[in-house]
């Protein structure tokens, strides 16, 4: 009898340590979600502007909808160089209506991030261009399979401030969630994505399939763009150079940029992010300079972008950064809490590398890239291994 009770005690005081330390860590990834996260400064002089569009494809039927014969409709988030006497508060990561949808979406697991509305931008919503002679450089930029344009504010807010005027296309259907203008909440659909279960040749037609559509949306919104350049009520009028046109994106997006660039004479520059190249586009060779960047011992997903890279005809790019993962090359680290930067680190998600650091590393590859072939303004960091980025395999041709 007294074994019995002792051994209930004692199961007892295990349950009572389990439950006070269950919610001790509960409190503790509370704590860290709510506490303010500032995102990098940006590199350049100028101050940021925010703006964002909703515009509809009517000669197109949106292929990724479940809907019949619904016309493909985009998000578009720009940021471009702004006139820093009308600063005034910044602009918030998401609006609320982004953060309450994607916090219902996420549930529990948003206490593993930052609490969206405490993470504070660089951006102003709204305010006028810079003043400058001439009109800026246009950059596309495209997120990967799943995330959104705004988990690219980093990449984002650092071109814009270095003169840039960058176009985000958030891709309807493929993306998790998106909340339009009018605060319509639209989810991935089963066409819009690759189904987990997939095995390699059905998941390779489904990416060929999906990237068309993402290739079309890119067409789109340059065409969007130079209807916006020669309209005198446009935002944009003569302030965008579409002679100077770069195209990039993270995975799914990087693929397709590589698609963008062999296609179509508009794109005079391109990157992939760690985007594997599927089989449409593994036959091509991509004419405009383009710029690959790898995460650390990637495997045969690298392959195949290292692939291209030797293909191109023109001047190409290929970097693999020793500490990086697959979602290094996004805002996903620096909103993780430590716990689930823990985690995510073991999972393979993300690498060792600090999460500025890693930033800050594909950012100025990025701005040296963009400004030698944009810009015509040539890069060091282009010639040869960085003794600033030794975590940087170099490789050019």
């Amino acid at each position: 009898m007294k074994t019995i009770k002792k051994t209930l005690k004692s199961i007892s005081v295990i349950l009572f340590a389990v439950v006070v330390i269950f919610i001790s860590f509960a409190v503790y990834l509370g704590i860290i979600h709510r506490q303010p996260l500032l995102l990098p400064t940006p590199t350049g002089p100028n101050s940021i502007g925010r703006t964002e569009f909703d515009w509809i494809a009517d000669n197109r039927i949106d292929q990724l909808s479940d809907t019949p014969n619904e016309k493909r409709e985009l998000l578009i988030w720009i940021w471009y160089p702004a006139n820093a006497a009308q600063q005034r508060s910044t602009v918030p990561y998401l609006p609320a209506a982004w953060i309450n949808a994607r916090n219902k979406d996420q549930g529990i697991g948003m206490f593993l991030e930052h609490d969206f509305a405490s993470i504070h931008t660089h951006s102003f919503a709204d305010v006028s261009l810079a003043k400058a002679w001439d009109p800026f450089p246009v950059i596309i930029m495209q997120p990967g399979m799943g995330p959104v344009i705004p988990d690219y504010t980093v990449f984002a807010e650092n071109l814009a401030s270095q003169g840039y005027i960058v176009v985000g296309i958030n891709e309807t259907y493929t993306s998790n969630l998106i909340v339009f203008t009018d605060e319509r909440i639209v989810l991935r659909s089963k066409k819009g994505t690759i189904p987990d279960d997939a095995d390699p040749a059905a998941a390779d037609q489904d990416a060929n399939r999906i990237e068309k559509v993402w290739a079309d949306d890119v067409l789109f919104v340059l065409d969007k763009l130079q209807s916006m350049s020669t309209d005198t009520s446009s935002f944009f009028y003569n302030k965008l150079d579409l002679a100077h046109i770069g195209v990039f994106g993270h995975s799914f997006g990087g693929a397709t940029a590589a698609r963008i660039c062999e296609t179509d004479v508009r794109c005079k520059a391109g990157a992939d992010l760690d985007g594997t190249i599927f089989s449409d586009d593994r036959r091509r060779t991509i004419p405009a300079p383009f710029l690959f960047m790898a995460e650390d011992t990637c495997g045969k997903d690298c392959a195949t972008m290292h692939q291209m890279f030797l293909n191109a005809p023109n001047d190409a790019y290929y970097l693999s950064i020793q500490g990086t993962k697959h979602f290094n090359f996004s805002d996903l680290p620096l909103r993780l809490s430590p716990p689930a930067r823990s985690l995510f680190k073991a999972l393979g998600f993300i690498g060792p590398v600090n999460s500025e650091r890693g930033l800050r590393i594909s950012n100025a590859y990025l701005v040296a890239f963009f400004d030698q072939y944009l810009k015509g303004v040539d890069s060091e960091l282009l010639q040869r291994t960085s003794p600033a980025y030794p975590e940087v395999q170099f490789e050019k041709h």
